[in-house]
């Protein structure tokens, strides 16, 4: 039976401020669902520190230092006291958060948690990689190219000149392993590809570039365990900046509009569906996510864009309205995700560990 759910947010990552917004909805649907919630938060330096609750300003007490201790059950142990823990809920979006690492030592801990595993948070939070995976399921994405820092830093003009011979302008440049769309820009001319470069690589040692084609910005929720899926009713993000930026979505109350309804074809919807559930299944996806997709607007071609195994759960996330619209409130939402959680860490008992 679970009861204490640990709730690790904030985290040494460029979204450290969107998983503390993400952590303060989480714990108070978690507490309508009567489990007894530990927040811990971990600050820019990687250090750990139990709290009473989720709050703007985190406690940083050294008396407040703390860590998981693995013994016969796995317990948060403090200055003053040890807590058994049956669950972990990791809200750290992005770096050393989304992308397996903390996943990683839980699994080492032996403790069941919320979300995907290892591998498919590594794939997906990187952006380039999880394309190659995309490529080899034979889902629709727009154009792209890789560039590493070292071919950045010793050929410049010749990294310029590939760019511009791949693509038409305009061109998104980002960091392959980043989200909330920190450190991507749109380049309309030649000149301003440097700064661009510059700005991504200052976030990851590989950068994404890909064709900036006019589209509408569709999204889906998905829910469920490798290989059965449930994927919610499609929504879409209309932007009133040029894409749908970290400014637009955290920064500017006006940044953008939601349609928690996109306005599609029945055959649109499923095809979106369709293709979340492909691309879930591509990566071996667990517990849950948001799909994102782009539609052009001048072919109506659906792409695929990219999948977000912790995404946002803020007032405004598209990812829990979009299932509040879908017929699930958040409270039986938050107890789905636990419940997938569990039922992953026990299939994984079903498996020896010892040869005989």
């Amino acid at each position: 039976m679970i009861n204490n759910i640990l709730l690790i947010f904030g985290g040494v990552s460029g979204e450290h401020d969107v998983s503390c917004i993400s952590a303060q909805f989480i714990e108070k649907t978690l507490i309508q669902c009567n489990y007894n919630v530990i927040p811990v938060y971990i600050d820019r330096n990687g250090l750990w520190y139990k709290q009473n609750s989720v709050s703007a300003k985190p406690v940083t007490s050294k008396l407040e230092l703390c860590h998981l201790v693995k013994s016969v059950k796995c317990h948060l142990q403090s200055l003053n006291e040890k807590i058994e823990v049956d669950f972990v809920f990791p809200i750290i979006h992005g770096t050393n958060g989304e992308d397996g690492k903390l996943q990683g030592m839980l699994e080492f801990l032996d403790i069941p948690y919320a979300g995907a595993g290892v591998l498919s948070s590594a794939l997906c939070m990187d952006k380039y990689y999880s394309k190659i995976f995309f490529q080899k399921a034979k889902l629709p994405q727009v154009k792209f190219i890789k560039i590493d820092r070292n071919e950045w830093i010793n050929k410049p003009e010749y990294v310029i000149q590939k760019i511009m011979e791949t693509f038409k302008v305009p061109v998104f440049v980002k960091p392959s392993n980043m989200g909330s769309s920190v450190g991507v820009s749109q380049v309309k001319e030649k000149n301003d590809l440097n700064k661009a470069l510059d700005i991504a690589f200052s976030y990851d040692d590989q950068v994404l570039c890909e064709e900036g084609l006019q589209v509408r910005e569709i999204e889906v929720s998905i829910l469920g365990n490798y290989p059965e899926y449930k994927v919610s009713i499609p929504g879409e993000i209309i932007t009133t900046h040029e894409f749908y930026s970290y400014e637009a979505k955290y920064l500017d109350k006006n940044g953008a509009k939601i349609n928690i309804s996109a306005d599609l074809t029945v055959d649109q919807i499923q095809e979106i569906q369709n293709l979340a559930i492909k691309s879930f299944k591509a990566v071996k996806g667990d517990g849950f996510a948001r799909i994102d997709f782009f539609i052009d607007k001048k072919t109506q071609i659906i792409y695929l864009n990219e999948i977000n195994t912790l995404p946002g759960f803020t007032p405004i996330s598209m990812f829990p309205m979009m299932w509040e619209n879908t017929g699930l409130k958040s409270t039986d939402l938050l107890k789905t995700i636990v419940n997938l959680g569990v039922e992953k860490f026990k299939n994984k008992k079903m498996f020896k560990t010892t040869h005989t």
